[in-house]
């Protein structure tokens, strides 16, 4: 079964690499590289072959549903998509066959979704299926989005405004939907496999308030086309009840009495962690002049993304496969790695935001080397588990 997990870590590593050449292109540009669709090929095997994928894997593993043939055909065949994605997108970015093979992955997603609500019995009790189910329903909500640029690109709407909103409509329902509520799934299906009670009332009001916080807090990514001061009001308010969602869900794990290997442990404070400091973020970008900065400083966006990405979704993920037995560390040198490469990567986009810092790319590229091995050296204990007997 853990052959399952093996692919969305090459994916990572892949994802990681790509992203490392992107760094160095800053350092030493490469003439023959697009980097706008070398960007697309890093960002939808990140998205979709590493986060999503091992929530797909992660899926199938928790319900016992890779037992089932029709499981195992769709999820090779995705993995097909993605490899296909992984080449097209840097040679083409957008082009014919990248399209069609996003569009087909996306039909995919679709089809396990309607299989999964069929196959796995809600059972009120379950929050993980619950979360499972709306992170699903969400993924189906985002992939609208894709489609939609399609009709606005043919009505020659390809830089309007309404095009780039759209864009982010889609990267907001993925990283801060589809992503956080797949690892609560994950998380509160793991507490259900110790045997825990949890406090149902809290549970379910975590995950609905994040779910309700979800739309209204939409409007925070198109400040940067400033609309109507309404829209500001209406973001904060969906990021304020985001916040109490994870003051629900910091006091649900605070009463949870579970042992905890301390690479782990570690894992899931820091992204946590980053969880809260991503909520206080939405909160204040409400406000007209943080808003203005993080349009016109484009290193705090990309700092904010890999917030939520790597340092809540990702570090999350690596502590779940940790617990859950799929990878075993004999030393804390990956933890080590992958903490020093994203706490680095983050101050110097924060600090090379507000002041200009001499040979800063380097210093990014080199602080990226270090989150990729750590990343590497994840995926080899996953790959060879024999390293571990």
């Amino acid at each position: 079964m853990h052959t399952l997990f093996k692919l969305p870590f090459i994916f990572l590593v892949v994802g990681g690499c790509i992203g490392l050449l992107l760094r160095w292109h800053f350092v030493s540009p490469f003439p023959w590289l697009n980097y706008s669709y070398w960007l697309h090929g890093h960002s939808h095997i990140m998205f979709l072959g590493w986060i999503f994928n091992l929530l797909l894997a992660a899926y199938l593993f928790n319900y016992s549903l890779w037992q089932k043939n029709r499981y195992r055909v769709l999820f090779w065949v995705i993995q097909g998509l993605l490899a296909g994605m992984l080449i097209s997108f840097p040679l083409q970015g957008y082009g014919a066959i990248s399209i069609c093979l996003s569009v087909l992955h996306t039909f995919c997603i679709w089809l396990f979704t309607v299989w999964f609500f069929r196959d796995v019995p809600h059972g009120w009790s379950s929050h993980s299926i619950w979360c499972a189910r709306i992170s699903l329903l969400l993924f189906v909500l985002a992939s609208i989005g894709p489609f939609l640029l399609g009709v606005l690109k043919a009505n020659g709407l390809g830089n309007s405004p309404l095009y780039y909103n759209v864009v982010y409509y889609y990267l907001h329902f993925q990283y801060n939907g589809v992503f956080i509520l797949g690892a609560l799934s994950l998380c509160f299906k793991w507490i259900e496999s110790k045997h825990v009670t949890l406090d149902s009332a809290r549970s379910y009001r975590s995950y609905v308030l994040l779910l309700v916080s979800l739309f209204p807090s939409y409007f925070l990514s198109i400040l940067w086309s400033k609309p109507a001061i309404i829209f500001n009001v209406v973001g904060f308010a969906g990021a304020s009840i985001q916040i109490v969602a994870f003051f629900y869900f910091v006091r649900l794990l605070w009463r949870v009495d579970i042992k905890v290997t301390k690479y782990a442990r570690m894992l899931m404070q820091l992204a946590i962690a980053c969880f809260g400091l991503k909520c206080v973020l939405q909160l204040i970008s409400g406000h007209p002049v943080v808003a203005q900065m993080a349009l016109e400083v484009r290193p705090f966006l990309i700092a904010y993304l890999h917030l939520v990405v790597v340092g809540t979704v990702s570090l999350f993920l690596l502590a779940w496969c940790i617990e859950m037995k799929i990878l075993t560390l004999r030393s804390p040198m990956a933890v080590l790695l992958v903490v020093t490469g994203f706490f680095g990567t983050e101050l110097l986009m924060i600090f090379g935001g507000v002041t200009v810092m001499s040979g800063s790319a380097l210093l990014l590229f080199l602080f990226s080397c270090l989150l990729v091995g750590g990343c590497g050296i994840f995926a080899f204990r996953v790959l060879i588990p024999s390293v571990h007997q």
